[in-house]
């Protein structure tokens, strides 16, 4: 315990020091000595993520010569690349993994605030110091720049809601017919095009909206149906686009237990991991659909979330979500996603659930009226794709492929350690998947399950026509 309240007496002396070439070649001896102390692993990675946050502090500041930048990066790479860190991430991983369920808010996203609080305020008061000529209004505005930093890591977000009456009026099954009668071809290709979408099917939507762009794209009466039609070609193309990656080439095998596999590959241009799980489970599809379309309740399945909220349904198979995360390793993360249910049973015989990230993409959120502040009080992960497909075998059984691409957006760890703690990720989210529609009854998601009980019971005649049972 005494080197490790040495270790921070030796940052505190660091970050005192104004010419930056000794503070770069103190934070090196730290590190070096860091590595080589008897501290264990989480005191270890404690010290490194409070250097990691004086080196990043330093980069971002606007005063620093490219040479400077260059030099901060430079340790910051020596760090990241070194054979021990990476170690001790490793072991760290897997203790943090084996207590999954306790794992909430680590103790290391405290301590790094807490250095970088004493870092922001001293450079504070340094400039202050130095710079007598600045108006008052001028160090009033840095003052509130230091207090929105130090909140970063502390409170939560409470972005807009929808209520939950009006999330489940969204939610309630459509009607069972196609009553539109139209007055011509094209407003019957749209009508049906509209009914098949709230019937939840993409596919058989997409059809009548591309057949009406390609009679009727030049007819006068098109524009007014102009950008329905393309809004479902759109998430068509989207949708069609991703589950492609389920029966993707380049996949390589990492394990099996429990009648679940799980598969990994790097993505070319990219610095994130895939991963693809797979397994049969004898549950009713339907109970495994509610598991993951409950999104109140996902942190008891989703491995390191706090809370997951809804911040507006946009319709029955459609809806807008933040997901709140702590990791071990790093600090917190949260995603903003929009997540869309689509019933492919006449198609390919799945129920197919697609997410990504929505919070810069400032046209979606606009023309659905959802405001998603720019700067986050927590770091934004992005989620290019989470596919969730579900193919009813029976009326008691089924198959779950998933598969997602998820770019934590971390500096400091190296992509290997990221994706060992992905692909541990992925056998416990899928194995907690399994446990809990095993046990439906008895867990929490059925009293919600009740509540929606008629939103579930229109997916299960569905499921019904389709099995033929």
């Amino acid at each position: 315990m005494q080197k490790n309240v040495n270790f921070h007496e030796m940052l505190q002396q660091a970050i005192k020091l104004e010419n930056i070439n000794e503070e770069l070649e103190n934070l090196k001896i730290i590190f070096s000595e860091l590595i080589s102390s008897s501290l264990n692993d989480n005191e270890k990675l404690n010290i490194y993520y409070e250097i990691n946050l004086i080196l990043t502090s330093l980069l971002e500041q606007t005063n620093r010569s490219i040479e400077e930048k260059i030099e901060i990066k430079n340790l910051m790479n020596i760090m990241m690349n070194n054979l021990e860190v990476q170690e001790f991430m490793y072991r760290i991983a897997d203790e943090e993994t084996n207590q999954i369920q306790e794992v909430r808010s680590l103790s290391i996203n405290y301590k790094a605030s807490r250095i970088g609080r004493a870092y922001i305020t001293q450079r504070a008061e340094q400039q202050q110091q130095q710079q007598q000529q600045y108006t008052e209004n001028q160090i009033l505005i840095l003052n509130v720049d230091i207090c929105q930093e130090q909140q970063i890591q502390f409170y939560d977000n409470n972005y807009s809601q929808q209520s939950k009456e009006e999330q489940s009026l969204i939610q309630s099954p459509p009607s069972k017919r196609y009553i539109e009668i139209a007055q011509d071809e094209l407003s019957e290709l749209i009508n049906r095009s509209k009914y098949e979408f709230d019937q939840t099917k993409i596919d058989q939507a997409y059809e009548y909206a591309k057949l009406a762009q390609d009679k009727f794209k030049s007819d006068i009466n098109y524009q007014q149906y102009a950008e329905y039609v393309d809004q479902i070609i759109v998430q068509y193309n989207y949708m069609f686009d991703n589950v492609k990656e389920l029966d993707s080439d380049g996949w390589i095998f990492d394990g099996q237990s429990n009648g679940i596999s799980v598969k990994y590959k790097f993505p070319e241009n990219t610095s994130t991991a895939s991963m693809l799980m797979e397994t049969k489970i004898p549950v009713n599809a339907i109970r495994v659909l509610a598991l993951v379309n409950e999104m109140d309740l996902n942190y008891l399945w989703v491995p390191f979330c706090k809370r997951t909220y809804v911040n507006k349904v946009l319709n029955r198979a459609c809806k807008v979500c933040t997901s709140e995360m702590y990791f071990p390793l790093i600090p917190d993360r949260e995603c903003v996603f929009v997540g869309e249910g689509y019933d492919r049973l006449s198609v390919n015989g799945t129920i197919t659930l697609l997410s990504r990230s929505v919070d810069s993409d400032k046209e979606f959120l606009e023309k659905n009226g959802i405001f998603i502040p720019e700067k986050s009080k927590f770091i934004r992960m992005y989620i290019k794709y989470y596919i969730f497909e579900i193919t009813p075998i029976d009326k008691d059984s089924c198959s779950i492929r998933a598969c997602t691409n998820v770019n934590p957006k971390i500096s400091m760890v190296p992509n290997s350690v990221l994706a060992y703690i992905g692909r541990k990720f992925a056998h416990i989210l899928i194995q907690k998947i399994v446990n809990f529609a095993k046990t439906f009854e008895k867990s929490p998601f059925y009293p919600v399950y009740l509540e929606h009980i008629e939103f579930y019971n229109w997916l299960e005649e569905k499921l019904k026509n389709h099995l033929k049972y």
